[in-house]
C-alpha cells in the first residue's frame, strides 16, 4: 500500500477522529436501532449492509436539489390553500419532478442500495420541511396535507422506480413495506403523530382515542430482557461513573422491570467495590512516592547549601555558583513536577472513588434515570407486541373511559356502535372484534411508521435545514467524502476508498510506546576555538546543559548520558520509579511528553542567549555586542556565529521495547541505553537547518501522538490563510477536502505544535532508509512500517511552534 494509505488508516483509529465518528454517526443510537431494525425486517440485505457500517449512513445534498425539495414543499402547501392555482402547480410540477428523475436517476447508477438511500434521506428532508412550512398550520389542515402530499410523493419515487427498473433489479419491498402505507407525517411528537393518523385509525376500524388507549395500556405493560447483555457490558467496563452506565443503558433498547433492576444495581455495586480496592492500593503507593520525593528536596537543598557555602568561601568566577544554583533549581523543578502530577493523579483517583461511593448509594429507582426513551420508543414497543390482547374487562373499562371523547364526532360513533352489543342491564362492546381490529392496525399501519422511523434514524443528512454544523462537524464530513463513505448527492469530487486490509493491531502497534531524545549542541567546536581555554570551555557547557536538564525533568524525562556536546534522554510512562531505581524494566505509553520536551528545549536554547548575552564579551573576547534601538526600546544582538553556539538539534525516536530500546545498567552500575532507536534519535539530532534550532522525529512518533491527543488538525498552506469558522458548509466543505489533499503534516491544535513532513534527504545510518513522498510500503506482522525491499523505512518530520516553511 502507499505511506498516506496507511496514515489514513491510522487516523481513522485515533481518539479524536473516534470522537467525530461517535458524534456525526451516532454510534449509540445507531447499535440501538439496528438490532430492532434486524427484527423487524428479517433477512434484509440492504439492513445487512447498514449494520456493516456501524454508523449511520450520512449524505450530502447538492444546492440543486436541497432547493428543489424545498420549493416542493412550500408550492404543493400554496396550492392546497388555494386549488384554483392548479395551472401553476402543474407548471411546477412538471420541471419538478424532471429535474428529481435525472438527478435520481444519475444518483443511482445501476445500484439498488442507492435507491433506497436516495429516497429515505429524501422522505427524511421532506418530513423536516414539512414541519418548518407547517408549524402553524391547524392540525385538520395539516392532516389533509400530509395525506394528500403523501399520495403525490409515493405515486412519483414510484414512477421513477419502475423507469429505472428498465435497466437494473430493483428491490423496493422495504420502501413499499413501510412509506407506501401511511402518509408523509411532518416531523412532530407523539400525541401530534396519532392525531395526524386519526383518519388512518378510522378507516381501518377504530377512533383514534381508543386505539391510543389500548395503545397506551401494551406499551405501558411491556419488558423486553436485554438484562443480560446490559450486564456483560457492565462487566467489561473498566471504570464506572455515571456517564458510564448512562452509555450502557442507551445502547441497548431496555424497558426493565424491578427484579432485573435489582440484578443490575448488585452488579454495579460489586463492581464499584472492587474498582474502590485498586484505588485505594493506588493512593497509598502515590503518597509513598511523594513522601519520597519531599525527603529527597530536603536532602538535595542541604546538599547543595553546603557546596555553595564552600564555593563562597573559595569564591573564583561565577559560573560554577550559578551551575550550582541552576542544579539546584533543577532538581527542585523536577521533584515540584513530580510533585504536582502525583498530586494530579490522586486528585483524579479521590474523584473516581468519590464517583463509585456515588454509584454505591443508588437505590433501585435510580436507575430509572439511565432508561433511555425515545420520543417514539412506544411504536417499536407495540411493532413486537402487536398481537397482544386486552382481557375483556379490562378493555370494556378503557372503552367506558374513551367513549365521552368521541360522543361528539358522529364518524367515530357509527364506528363504534358496529361493535355494541345490546345487553338488558349494561351497554358493551364486543371486545375480541375490537382487539382483532387493534391487530390489523398496528400492522398496517403502526409498523409501518416503525419502520419509516427507524430507516430515517440510521440516516443523516447534510447540510441541515439551519446550515448550523460546527466546524469539526464539516471537516469530518469532507473526510468521509474523500474516501468514499458520504453519498453525495448532485455533487461529484474524486474518492480515494478505504483501504480495509490493515489490521487493528498494526495500528495500535504505535499507541504505546518509548521514546528516545538526542540533543546535539551546534556550536560546540565553535566556541572551544573562541574560547581556548577549557575550564571556561566545560563551566560555560554545564551552565547550559543545566538549562537543558531543567527543561527535560519538567517533562519527566530520564537523563541517561551528557555526551559532552549535547545528551541522551530516554522518555517512558513510569519515569519516576525508574529515576529512582525501582526498576528498569520501561514501561511504554504516549510521547508527547517527549516532544514537548524537545519544543521547550529550543525555546530555552534561545533563551539561554537572550539571558545571557552580558556575559558574552566576558566569555569571548572577539565577541561584539551591538545596540538596536527600535521605538525607544534598545535591544543586544549578536553576530550569527555567537548565537549558534547554543543553538541545538533535537532528535526524537519512538518504539517497542525491549525490541527496538532497552535499558540496563552498564558495567559501571549506570542507567545505560542500546538499541536502534538511540543511533536512530542521533542521526536526527544532526540534521541541520541555516540559522535555527531543529526538532526532528519519525514517523512512529507522529503516529503515537495521533493516537494519544484530543485534538489534531492538517497542515497545509490553505489552511494557515483561511479561518474556517467564517465559512458556510458548501465551502468548509471544500476547504477541508482541500486540506486532507494538501496536507504537509499536522497540527496539535492544544499545544500549538506544527509536524512537518521533512522534504529533504537524510544520509543512511546503518539499514534504516529515509523515505521521503507518496511510496509503498508494507506492513510486517508486528505492526512495522518495510519499505519496497523489505528494509526498515521511516519518514521524518520536523516539529516546531512555527510554520515550517
Amino acid at each position: 500500500m502507499l505511506r498516506n494509505e496507511f496514515e489514513d488508516v491510522l487516523i481513522q483509529k485515533t481518539p479524536y477522529y473516534k470522537d467525530l465518528e461517535n458524534t456525526y454517526r451516532d454510534t449509540i443510537n445507531f447499535e440501538r436501532y439496528i438490532s430492532i431494525l434486524k427484527k423487524i425486517c428479517e433477512d434484509d440485505s440492504f439492513i445487512e449492509m447498514f449494520e456493516k457500517k456501524g454508523g449511520k449512513q450520512l449524505v450530502y445534498f447538492g444546492r440543486k436539489i436541497f432547493t428543489l425539495q424545498k420549493e416542493f414543499i412550500t408550492h404543493y402547501v400554496h396550492f392546497l390553500s388555494d386549488e384554483s392555482r392548479i395551472d401553476k402547480w402543474d407548471q411546477f410540477f412538471e420541471r419538478y419532478s424532471k429535474n428529481l428523475f435525472e438527478i435520481y436517476e444519475k444518483f443511482v447508477a445501476g445500484d439498488n442500495n442507492r435507491i433506497l438511500i436516495f429516497e429515505i434521506v429524501n422522505r427524511k428532508l421532506l418530513r423536516d420541511l414539512l414541519k418548518q412550512q407547517t408549524r402553524h398550520v391547524p392540525l385538520m389542515k395539516k392532516m389533509l396535507i400530509s395525506e394528500r402530499l403523501g399520495v403525490v410523493v409515493n405515486q412519483l419515487f414510484s414512477y421513477i422506480r419502475h423507469s429505472l427498473a428498465d435497466n437494473m433489479a430493483v428491490m423496493d419491498t422495504l420502501i413499499v413495506d413501510s412509506y407506501t402505507k401511511i402518509p408523509l407525517l411532518p416531523q412532530c411528537n407523539h400525541s401530534e403523530t396519532m392525531k395526524l393518523l386519526s383518519k388512518c385509525f378510522l378507516e381501518k376500524g377504530l377512533p383514534e382515542p381508543l386505539f391510543s388507549a389500548i395503545f397506551k395500556n401494551i406499551t405501558t405493560s411491556y419488558y423486553t430482557d436485554t438484562k443480560d447483555k446490559i450486564m456483560a457490558a457492565i462487566s467489561r467496563t473498566t471504570f464506572l461513573n455515571k456517564d458510564e452506565v448512562l452509555k450502557i443503558f442507551k445502547s441497548y433498547f431496555f424497558f426493565p422491570d424491578n427484579d432485573s433492576l435489582s440484578e443490575i444495581l448488585k452488579l454495579l455495586k460489586t463492581k464499584a467495590y472492587e474498582m474502590i480496592k485498586i484505588i485505594e492500593n493506588r493512593k497509598e503507593i502515590i503518597e509513598r512516592k511523594r513522601q519520597d520525593i519531599k525527603r529527597k528536596a530536603k536532602d538535595t537543598t542541604k546538599v547543595i547549601e553546603e557546596q555553595l557555602i564552600d564555593l563562597t568561601e573559595h569564591f573564583s568566577t561565577e559560573e560554577p555558583m550559578d551551575s550550582m544554583i541552576k542544579k539546584l533549581r533543577a532538581n527542585l523543578i523536577i521533584y515540584g513536577y513530580d510533585l504536582k502530577i502525583l498530586k494530579n493523579e490522586y486528585h483524579e483517583f479521590v474523584k473516581k472513588e468519590g464517583e463509585l461511593n456515588h454509584i454505591i448509594g443508588y437505590k433501585t429507582k435510580d436507575l430509572l434515570e439511565f432508561v433511555f426513551r425515545n420520543e417514539w420508543d412506544s411504536y417499536i414497543i407495540l411493532s413486537f407486541n402487536k398481537n397482544k390482547s386486552i382481557a375483556d374487562d379490562q378493555l370494556q373499562l378503557l372503552i367506558k373511559d374513551t367513549i365521552n371523547e368521541i360522543r361528539n364526532n358522529k364518524t367515530a360513533m357509527e364506528v363504534m356502535n358496529k361493535y355494541r352489543i345490546i345487553g338488558f342491564l349494561k351497554e358493551r362492546y364486543n371486545t375480541n372484534a375490537i382487539n382483532n381490529k387493534f391487530e390489523k392496525i398496528a400492522n398496517e399501519v403502526i409498523v409501518p411508521l416503525v419502520r419509516t422511523f427507524l430507516l430515517e434514524e440510521l440516516i443523516e443528512y447534510y447540510p441541515k435545514l439551519s446550515d448550523v454544523i460546527p466546524s469539526e462537524g464539516v471537516r469530518y464530513l469532507a473526510e468521509e467524502s474523500l474516501s468514499g463513505e458520504v453519498y453525495m448527492i448532485e455533487k461529484n469530487i474524486k474518492t480515494t476508498q478505504r483501504r480495509r486490509d490493515v489490521s487493528a493491531s498494526n495500528i495500535l502497534h504505535y499507541k504505546n510506546l518509548a521514546s528516545v531524545l538526542v540533543y546535539d549542541i551546534r556550536g560546540s567546536t565553535f566556541m572551544g576555538t573562541k574560547l581556548r581555554d577549557a575550564k571556561r570551555e566545560s563551566e560555560i557547557r554545564n551552565y547550559f546543559q543545566q538549562s537543558m536538564l531543567s527543561i527535560v525533568g519538567r517533562y519527566g524525562g530520564i537523563p541517561i548520558k551528557d555526551t559532552g556536546d549535547g545528551g541522551v534522554v530516554l522518555f517512558a510512562v513510569n519515569h519516576y520509579d525508574i529515576r529512582n531505581y525501582n526498576t528498569i524494566k520501561l514501561e511504554p505509553g504516549s510521547v508527547l511528553s517527549a516532544v514537548r520536551c524537545g519544543v521547550e528545549m529550543v525555546k530555552g536554547a534561545k533563551n539561554f542567549v537572550q539571558e545571557n548575552i552580558n556575559k558574552y564579551q566576558d566569555w569571548f573576547r572577539e565577541a561584539e555586542e551591538r545596540k538596536i534601538s527600535f521605538e525607544g526600546v534598545t535591544y543586544a544582538t549578536l553576530l550569527s556565529s555567537y548565537q549558534a553556539i547554543f543553538q541545538i538539534g533535537v532528535g526524537i525516536a519512538s518504539g517497542v521495547c525491549p525490541k527496538e530500546i532497552y535499558l540496563d545498567k552498564n558495567a559501571f552500575g549506570e542507567l545505560d541505553l542500546t538499541g536502534m532507536l538511540v543511533r536512530e534519535a542521533n542521526l536526527y539530532s544532526r540534521v541541520r537547518a541555516k540559522e535555527k534550532s531543529t526538532i526532528i522525529c519519525d514517523d512512529a512518533t507522529l503516529f503515537n501522538l495521533l493516537l494519544n491527543v484530543n485534538k489534531f488538525s492538517f497542515l497545509s498552506e490553505e489552511g494557515l490563510r483561511i479561518d474556517p469558522l467564517s465559512l458556510s458548509i458548501e465551502q468548509g466543505l471544500e476547504y477541508w477536502m482541500k486540506q486532507k489533499v494538501t496536507k504537509r503534516g499536522f497540527i496539535l491544535d492544544l499545544y500549538k505544535i506544527f509536524v512537518k513532513q521533512l522534504g529533504q534527504e537524510v544520509s543512511r545510518s546503518g539499514s534504516l532508509k529515509i523515505l521521503l513522498g507518496a511510496f509503498d510500503i508494507a506492513i510486517d506482522e508486528t505492526g512495522k512500517i518495510r519499505d519496497e525491499k523489505g528494509g526498515r523505512g521511516k519518514q521524518l518530520f520536523e516539529v516546531s511552534t512555527k510554520i515550517v516553511k
